[in-house]
């Protein structure tokens, strides 16, 4: 099935409603300027993308210029990891067949399913997957200090359990008030744990948003626990009418260092994946809505036209 083809039978499927002239304009978005394969692996996490069937999703992000899938797997994912068995190795196959790196996942795991964690882990392993990112916890109460020491034994058992699978687990630095809303607190968190078993997802975006002039200070941190990198951008507005709040903003128009990224050893590794996160205006989809209210061949051309400023600012 040829490219045009493939977008044609994803948007009936998808039933976003687009008039003719809407699908024709999407089956052939940029095709005189089709992008070219990011200079890096770069993976798009695909929750911009779940209007989308998930047959059609490894050509999609292909034809976008992308190196690999970050697939949402939970709740409101794609699928949840109960299916993972089910709907995963079809995913792994298209990859491979598309020439695709090997998915990357985004998951809700946690040391709360520490029971279900070696056989997720088993799951993921005969996939051949690498890499997922674990989901966030909450404090269990104000003694922080002592919740991250308590944690950080628990976290050793789970990293145990990834050595012995080769899988790598990721946990991202996340503004806001739970586990790793400072990068300080992973670092303490992930302390004297191998980062091939359990390593940061490093986010510069919500690394700037929590701080704001000592964001390098925790990138040089952290730097030898990084697996992954978010990519994101964002400027400080007030759209709520209650203060200055960050404000998503397309790739390289916002207020975030991505040049600092360059300065890590491991940036342009082939070993280490870059994912590009689409969180400014897409009618929903940046939400993950099923039935965006922005066009698909407007929201296709919005995430190439981050590729093409990731490419030139970071090639």
């Amino acid at each position: 099935m040829n490219r045009r083809t493939t977008l044609k039978k994803l948007l009936a499927a998808g039933g976003l409603g687009l008039m003719a002239g809407e699908i024709h304009a999407l089956s052939t978005f940029s095709e005189a300027a089709r992008p070219q394969p990011s200079p890096q692996p770069l993976y798009l996490f695909t929750k911009v993308l779940q209007w989308m069937p998930l047959d059609d999703l490894g050509q999609a992000v292909k034809d976008m210029g992308f190196s690999g899938i970050d697939l949402p797997v939970r709740k409101n994912g794609f699928f949840d990891v109960d299916e993972i068995k089910t709907n995963m190795p079809k995913i792994t196959r298209q990859s491979e067949n598309l020439g695709l790196q090997t998915p990357v996942l985004t998951t809700e795991i946690t040391l709360a399913h520490f029971q279900e964690m070696e056989e997720f882990l088993k799951t993921l392993s005969g996939e051949g997957i690498k890499n997922y990112r674990m989901g966030w916890m909450p404090f269990p109460s104000n003694n922080i200090r002592e919740e991250l020491r308590s944690l950080n034994d628990r976290m050793k058992k789970a990293a145990e359990l990834h050595a012995k699978y080769g899988v790598t687990g990721h946990y991202q630095n996340h503004a806001g008030n739970r586990i790793g809303g400072s990068v300080w607190e992973i670092h303490h968190l992930l302390e004297g744990i191998n980062p091939d078993h359990i390593g940061i997802q490093f986010d510069l975006r919500h690394a700037t948003v929590e701080g704001y002039r000592s964001y390098e200070n925790v990138f040089y941190l952290v730097s030898d626990k990084i697996r992954s990198f978010d990519l994101k951008d964002f400027v400080w507005g007030n759209p709520s009418g209650k203060g200055d709040e960050p404000v998503n903003v397309p790739f390289g128009e916002g207020n975030v260092n991505f040049k600092l990224l360059l300065k890590h050893p491991g940036f342009k590794s082939t070993e280490i994946p870059k994912i590009l996160h689409i969180e400014h205006d897409m009618g929903g989809a940046e939400h993950g809505h099923k039935n965006p209210k922005m066009p698909g061949d407007q929201i296709l051309s919005a995430i190439q036209k981050d590729v093409e400023t990731y490419s030139k600012t970071m090639g």
